[in-house]
């Protein structure tokens, strides 16, 4: 059987769930993340917190493992129904989405001039997401934090630079019918040029303006069957 997680013991019935269907696919965590366009340590946590968290995300999965939304939250497939007819509990569920791809220029198109996303990193327990506002400058990806925080870029914010992270956002309709997400992962700095410094909105006074460089950048965009 190929080996499902990286010592990743499955905690809920979705995380179980969805590492049996890996296992099923002979697939890997990390394989499955890059597929659905999401680091490793993302995927926990939206595996962990379910669908009250990143439903988007959860799509995406499901995509990945050609699966229907309900049968990957819940277990039990989903009710073929005309796109058009309510149902009392959500959108019309009518087969497992599809995953295309974007390209570099899109995925920055999307990202805009800046917004919310959110922020992985591994961190001495274990891996950290967190949401954060952000700003696009130069292709390269803007954040405020405390430098003692998890998302700074040195141990106790002492160093200039350090440490890899990933950066996720994404969109999706109310209905859920379609939607996109864009990675970045990349090494983070802290911003040091006065003269972009003096542009940037002043940050609280416990905080900092971190840069993360991209490495890679990569996006995927989802749509159902009704959404085509």
């Amino acid at each position: 059987m190929t080996e499902v997680t990286d010592e990743h013991v499955p905690a809920t019935p979705l995380a179980r769930r969805f590492a049996d269907r890996l296992a099923d696919l002979g697939l890997t965590e990390a394989r499955a993340a890059t597929r659905a366009g999401m680091s490793i340590a993302y995927l926990r946590r939206v595996l962990e917190l379910g669908c009250d968290f990143d439903r988007p995300a959860l799509l995406r999965l499901a995509a990945v493992l050609g699966l229907d939304y309900q049968e990957l939250v819940s277990g039990r497939p989903a009710e073929r129904v005309h796109a058009t007819e309510p149902r009392p509990d959500g959108p019309p569920l009518v087969g497992p989405p599809v995953l295309g791809e974007l390209t570099v220029p899109e995925c920055w198109s999307r990202l805009g001039t800046g917004g919310l996303g959110r922020l992985a990193r591994t961190g001495p327990d274990g891996p950290v997401v967190r949401p954060v506002g952000y700003l696009v400058h130069d292709r390269t990806i803007l954040y405020r934090t405390n430098p003692d925080g998890a998302l700074a870029p040195g141990a106790g914010g002492e160093a200039k630079t350090g440490g890899e992270a990933a950066f996720e956002a994404d969109r999706a309709g109310a209905d859920l019918h379609e939607g996109w997400s864009v990675l970045i992962i990349g090494p983070l700095e802290y911003v040091t040029d006065p003269a972009l410094l003096a542009e940037l909105p002043q940050p609280p006074a416990h905080g900092r303006w971190v840069r993360l460089t991209p490495d890679t950048v990569t996006g995927r965009t989802i749509r159902t069957a009704s959404g085509a």
